[in-house]
C-alpha cells in the first residue's frame, strides 16, 4: 500500500528511550489508563512495549543501558520519503547523524540525527500508513516542541531537513514562539530556552489530557518531577510539564 503522502513532514511516532523499563512500564500505565501496552520480542533479554493510545498506534518504550552514559529520553520520529536523502541534508545543513540508517522490515526506515544545536530526532521512512489523530484525546501525542539556545537559528535547517515553513509569533508570558508548517498545517513548535539554562537542547512531546490538571497531580504522585506546574496559554491551551521517574521529560496539554 503507497504511504499517505500527507504523513510526510509530521511526527508519527514516539519513543521513549528508558534505562529503566519497570519503572517507566509502571508510570505510563498508571498516569494514562487510556494506553494499551504490548510486550514485543526484540531477541534481547528486555522487550519493546508498543503504545496504543485510544485506538491508535502511536509509540513504545524501549530500554536502553543505565551505562552507556545517556539518560532517558523520548525520541520524536519524523516521516520522510527518503530517509537516506534526509540524513544527508541533515549533514549539508549543519547538523549530525549519530546512529545510521536502519532497515526494519514491514516497519520502514530510520536514522537518529542532531540538529546544529543539539536536539534529536529520527527521520522515518515508513513501508506502511500511520493513523494520526485528527482531534486528540487522552493519552495521544498531540504536540512536538524543540528547546534549544536559539531556535531562531534552526528555522532555516528544518526547512532544509524537512520541507518546513516557519513562521514566528509572540506568546503572552512566553516570548516569541516558532512554528513549523506543512503546508497550512502547523506540526512542530520551537522555543528558545533562557541564556541562563544548562539544559541540552531537546524535542519535548506533548500529550494530551482532558483533565490536565488531575492529571499532572497524579504524575507528580507517581513519583514525576514538576518542571512547569500546569498554567494558560492564552486562547490556546494549558499545559504543564513533568519529568518522569526514570528521566524522560513529556508534557501534558488541552486545548482551550
Amino acid at each position: 500500500m503507497p504511504v499517505n503522502p500527507q504523513l510526510l513532514g509530521r511526527f508519527v511516532w514516539h519513543d521513549l528511550m528508558t534505562t529503566d523499563l519497570p519503572t517507566a512500564v509502571k508510570f505510563y500505565r498508571s498516569l494514562f489508563p487510556e494506553w494499551s501496552l504490548h510486550a514485543i520480542p526484540t531477541g534481547g533479554p528486555v522487550a519493546y512495549h508498543s503504545i496504543r493510545a485510544n485506538g491508535l498506534d502511536c509509540g513504545g518504550i524501549c530500554p536502553i543501558s543505565a551505562d552507556g552514559g545517556i539518560p532517558s529520553h523520548w525520541l520524536c520520529y519524523v516521516a520522510v520519503d527518503d530517509c537516506a536523502a534526509a540524513v544527508r541534508r541533515t549533514e549539508s545543513a549543519g547538523g549530525r547523524c549519530l546512529v545510521p540508517m536502519m532497515s526494519v522490515p514491514g516497519v520502514g526506515k530510520f536514522a537518529v540525527v542532531a540538529d546544529p544545536q543539539g536536539s534529536i530526532l529520527k527521520p522515518f521512512e515508513i513501508e506502511k500508513n500511520i493513523a494520526l489523530p485528527t482531534t486528540p484525546r487522552s493519552g495521544q501525542f498531540a504536540w512536538d516542541e524543540v528547546l534549544a539556545p536559539d531556535v531562531g537559528e534552526l528555522r532555516r535547517f528544518y526547512e532544509s531537513v524537512f520541507g518546513w515553513s516557519s513562521i514566528e509569533t509572540p506568546i503572552e508570558n512566553t516570548g516569541i514562539y516558532s512554528l513549523f508548517k506543512v503546508g497550512q498545517d502547523n506540526v512542530a513548535g520551537g522555543l528558545s530556552m533562557p541564556s541562563n539554562s544548562d539544559h541540552p537542547a531537546y524535542w519535548l512531546p506533548y500529550l494530551y489530557a482532558d483533565d490536565l490538571d488531575q492529571r499532572s497531580k497524579s504524575a507528580a504522585s507517581l513519583g514525576a518531577a514538576v518542571c512547569v506546574p500546569p498554567q494558560d496559554i492564552p486562547g490556546i491551551g494549558r499545559f504543564a510539564v513533568h519529568t518522569d521517574p526514570t528521566g524522560g521529560n513529556f508534557a501534558l496539554f488541552r486545548l482551550a
